[in-house]
Formats: C-alpha cells, sequence, structure tokens
C-alpha cells in the first residue's frame, strides 16, 4: 500500500519554528556536518551517531 501526500509550506508557521529556535524554546539535534564530498561517507557511519547528519553544499 503505498500513501500520497503533498506538504505546503505555511510562512506563518514557518516564521514561529525560526522565532522559537532564536529565543531557545527549540534546540536543534545535529550529530554530524560533514561536505558534499564526504556525503557518502557521512551517511554511512561505521560507528553510531546521535542526532541528524547535515550535508553542507557550499563552502
Amino acid at each position: 500500500m503505498a500513501v500520497d501526500f503533498v506538504v505546503e509550506s505555511d510562512r506563518t508557521q514557518l516564521s514561529e519554528i525560526v522565532q522559537r529556535v532564536r529565543d531557545g524554546r527549540l534546540r536543534t539535534n545535529i550529530g554530524n556536518i560533514a561536505t558534499l564530498d564526504d556525503a557518502v561517507a557521512a551517511l554511512n557511519p561505521t560507528e553510531r551517531i546521535s542526532g541528524k547528519t547535515i550535508i553542507r553544499v557550499r563552502p
């Protein structure tokens, strides 16, 4: 069974999320930041990493 859905961004809600991050009421859980060149290795780690992996596209 497959379920298709579309997510439409809401500027008001996105602004609220930004404000919560700036106020410290919402924290991100970033475990690793890697360059695009290192993306394959970063997304296939040999050890468990707590948090999300971020791939940096621009230097």
